[in-house]
């Protein structure tokens, strides 16, 4: 069992570790508890409706633990660190903002359009690194929902 989770994330592992879809290594294979939208449902949900397939991070944001690999497993969470869902790792790029394609765009899925995903992760990410530009480095992550929570919202 990963050490630092809230018992109800704790019991959200452990049912995913019994489930059939759990990998055998998947203890040895956990990440981290993260959340989309500082934490709001928003992002949480549009992971777990298939339409969210990718995000970002800056790389600062792993000092105290290195950034996931292809393989790794995270907890998604929703608002106050409710825990909603298992994803998987596919891909972790180094990648400025202004470097991302229509098709990272798309499968970030925040923003109507790729002008918009720009404008907006700048204004975000401006709120965090006041300095940040598009040619700031960021990680692109791709990943894929492999166990949702049947409590989850539609």
């Amino acid at each position: 069992m990963p050490d630092g989770l809230t018992p109800d994330q704790a019991a959200f592992w452990a049912a995913f570790l019994a489930s059939p879809t759990a990998p055998p290594d998947a203890d040895a294979r956990f990440h981290s508890v993260f959340a989309i939208g500082f934490g709001s449902d928003a992002g949480a949900t549009l992971i777990l409706s298939g339409t969210k397939t990718a995000t970002s991070s800056l790389p600062a944001e792993f000092q105290d633990i290195a950034p996931p690999i292809p393989g790794s497993l995270s907890l998604l969470t929703g608002t106050g660190g409710r825990p909603m869902g298992i994803v998987e790792t596919l891909s972790i790029t180094p990648l400025p903002l202004g470097q991302m394609d229509e098709a990272f765009s798309a499968a970030y899925a925040e923003w109507p359009d790729h002008a918009a995903l720009i404008q907006g992760m700048i204004e975000c990410y401006q709120g965090v690194d006041p300095g940040f530009t598009a040619e700031t480095p960021l990680l692109a992550e791709r990943f894929r929902l492999i166990w949702p929570s049947p409590k989850s919202p539609a």
